[in-house]
């Protein structure tokens, strides 16, 4: 299908005042922001953090999402109150979300949209744990060409997949090289910000969870074999069926020696006592939002989708991974970038004012 392609909108006055930090981002990341839809699937911590950081940018949001509000809901989400238990999330976080920013649309549906509903959105935002479910998305995101973001919390750590489509066209600014002699910078009669035009392309969510994939000489963070090793361990009943809100030291052994079993795979050795104990904690609270970490995915997913939605500078890609413990986190790229297509733009060219 079709790339889709980033459309604008003036801002208003008001406008204008209430996103003053257009100055800061560029108008027409701004302009192409206020244009801007996402699709939103299932009010989680994490999706109701990246949700709020949207609106507040002026990004426009779809909330998919049937459920009703539940007690975990309200110990896991800032928005709901024990007050709002039995009521629906969506309309719910539809109507708490517009209070913070009545400028921008929320729409909210029970069902999700048909293909013809989807293209006219810049991306679709999920939260689910389920391998299957992620796959189901990124290979209908890859059909019909729009970015697919999933974002995940386990307890004290917390990941979110990233996929670009079967094409996505980007600008960034080309990396300027200084010389320097005798530690003083060449003095040039005029220095220009130049920019490149990239093509570039995600291969399917499955590819990414093969370590084999990724480029030689990179370190590896050790949620990402977490999330291999949840993968793997999908693909057996009675551990696709663990509740973690119902702790069973029996499975999560299972669990962890499968953990071990992939990072030994993936390196040659086995896993130390500190990264075994994180194969353990990072199963026993899968898919358990904590506030400090669902914050942090969320803001992080919330910049990318911006950049994704603007196009304009480099996006994340394949699986951002964080670790509140070593307060750390890392993008893991697990493809060839080599194969991306890049062309220079001469017509951006800008000249830098001399200091």
């Amino acid at each position: 299908m079709a790339e889709h392609k980033p459309e604008e909108r003036a801002l208003t006055e008001e406008e204008r005042q209430k996103y003053d930090r257009a100055g800061f981002i560029g108008h027409q990341v701004q302009k192409r922001i206020l244009a801007s839809n996402i699709i939103i699937v299932n009010m989680t911590g994490s999706n109701t953090e990246l949700a709020k950081n949207l609106i507040l940018a002026g990004a426009n949001i779809t909330i998919v999402d049937n459920q009703i509000i539940t007690e975990r809901d309200t110990d896991t989400n800032f928005i709901f109150t024990k007050q709002l238990i039995g009521q629906k999330r969506g309309q719910i976080a539809q109507e708490e979300l517009k209070l913070i920013n009545p400028l921008v649309t929320i729409d909210w549906l029970e069902e999700f949209p048909n293909q013809d509903q989807l293209i006219r959105n810049n991306a679709i935002v999920t939260s689910t744990t389920d391998f299957e479910e992620m796959i189901k998305y990124d290979n209908l995101s890859r059909e019909i060409n729009i970015p697919y973001y999933n974002l995940v919390c386990c307890g004290y750590y917390g990941f979110m997949y990233i996929g670009l489509g079967s094409k996505f066209t980007y600008e960034r600014e080309k990396k300027v090289i200084l010389q320097i002699v005798f530690g003083k910078k060449l003095q040039e009669q005029d220095r220009y910000k130049e920019f490149e035009e990239v093509i570039a392309h995600s291969v399917p969510l499955e590819q990414t969870l093969n370590y084999n994939y990724k480029p030689q000489g990179m370190v590896t963070n050790i949620i990402y074999y977490c999330i291999l090793m949840m993968k793997k361990a999908q693909e057996i009943p009675e551990l696709k069926a663990y509740d973690p809100y119902q702790p069973n030291d029996e499975l999560l052994d299972k669990f962890t020696q499968i953990g071990q079993e992939i990072f030994k795979n993936a390196n040659g050795k086995d896993a130390t006592e500190e990264q075994t104990k994180t194969f353990r904690d990072f199963a026993r609270l899968y898919g358990v939002d904590y506030c400090p970490v669902y914050s942090v995915v969320g803001s992080v997913a919330s910049q990318e989708l911006i950049i994704s939605t603007s196009r304009i500078n480099e996006p994340a890609l394949n699986w951002f991974c964080y670790d509140s413990i070593q307060s750390f986190g890392q993008v893991e790229v697990i493809q060839d970038l080599s194969s991306f297509k890049i062309r220079d733009l001469p017509e951006r060219k800008q000249l830098i004012p001399k200091e």
